[in-house]
């Protein structure tokens, strides 16, 4: 009896929002880096499934710009308020924050640490 080929299917988790995150380490754009104890969360957080940022800054929309159920994750916002926030999450749950602040002179300041699925 010839059998044909079998295919496995094995399932892949799930990867979407929410996020926490809590990065360790600031560096500051020409000032070097630093210990830091910065959370955030991404989130839906309305019946649209908009994502949002949320910090002690307040919370954010932020747009997906990778694939969603896909890792790395992508995030962006850009709020009038002279702020905007790049976060990207790795498979491995390491992140990376980049936040751009644009209300006088240019700054950027960039986080490292981890985000776990909530």
């Amino acid at each position: 009896m010839l059998l044909g080929p079998t295919l496995i299917w094995l399932a892949a988790p799930v990867v979407a929002e929410p996020w926490a995150c809590e990065f360790t380490v600031e560096c500051i754009a020409g000032d070097g880096c630093d210990v830091s104890g910065y959370e955030i969360e991404v989130l839906a957080a309305d019946h649209e499934g908009q994502l949002f940022l949320s910090s002690v800054v307040g919370d954010t929309p932020v747009t997906r710009l990778t694939a969603e159920d896909a890792l790395p994750a992508s995030y962006a916002s850009a709020g009038s308020s002279g702020l905007a926030e790049m976060v990207t999450v790795e498979a491995d749950s390491t992140a990376l924050m980049t936040a751009h602040i644009f209300d006088g002179s240019a700054r950027a300041v960039t986080y490292f640490g981890t985000c776990e699925a909530l």
